[in-house]
């Protein structure tokens, strides 16, 4: 299955999904509800779209989690290594840190764009910078709700995501955590939008 054949609504709940997981460290609902098989039937739906491995491996993860005493924590101890250290030791969730300045300076200007367009507002408390990656699935997310050309989400996609995106995840799987939970997760996304623009 093609993830061009999907509905919009298909593709908005899996844009949603990894946003929920990459904004911000799990909650102890969101860990219980992918613990207690609530996303079984949407993991079946990944596996379905050819992405069995990484499904069988989030799924051992999961798994796994069992064994600590504190699996949130432990979880959220990864997110901190993943990405919110300096760029030696993590890999940041940003285009910046991927892309040369003329590249980044064009790429930011489209996302400049979109966030006026969208009237989406920069968490400025938290001094959140335009390119970070959960910044650029919400404008993806905004593109499919409301129904732009298919032609424009891909052309989004490929220039504004997939220009960088490689080299995170390539970074992230360096990573040595307790878990390998995101890196799995960001392995996932980029595979579904390389399949979503094919």
């Amino acid at each position: 299955m093609a993830t061009q054949l999907l509905s919009s609504e298909e593709r908005l709940f899996c844009y949603r999904w990894f946003h929920s997981l990459l904004a911000k460290e799990l909650s102890e609902p969101q860990l219980h509800a992918l613990q207690a098989g609530q996303f079984a039937s949407f993991f079946a739906f990944f596996a379905e779209l050819g992405f069995q491995p990484q499904v069988a491996d989030l799924q051992n993860e999961l798994a796994k989690l069992t064994a600590y005493d504190s699996p949130r924590l432990e979880l959220a101890a990864d997110f901190a290594q993943c990405f919110l250290l300096e760029g030696k030791l993590s890999a940041l969730p940003y285009a910046s840190y991927y892309l040369d300045e003329r590249d980044l300076s064009e790429n930011l200007a489209v996302m400049d764009q979109r966030l006026t367009k969208f009237q989406l507002k920069i968490n400025r408390l938290h001094n959140e910078p335009s390119d970070h990656l959960c910044i650029y699935l919400e404008v993806l997310i905004k593109l499919i709700e409301t129904e732009q050309p298919a032609q424009i989400q891909q052309q989004f996609i490929r220039q504004q995501l997939l220009s960088w995106l490689p080299q995170w995840v390539e970074k992230t799987a360096q990573i040595h955590s307790s878990t390998v939970f995101y890196q799995i997760i960001s392995n996932l996304l980029l595979g579904f939008l390389q399949q979503d623009i094919a």
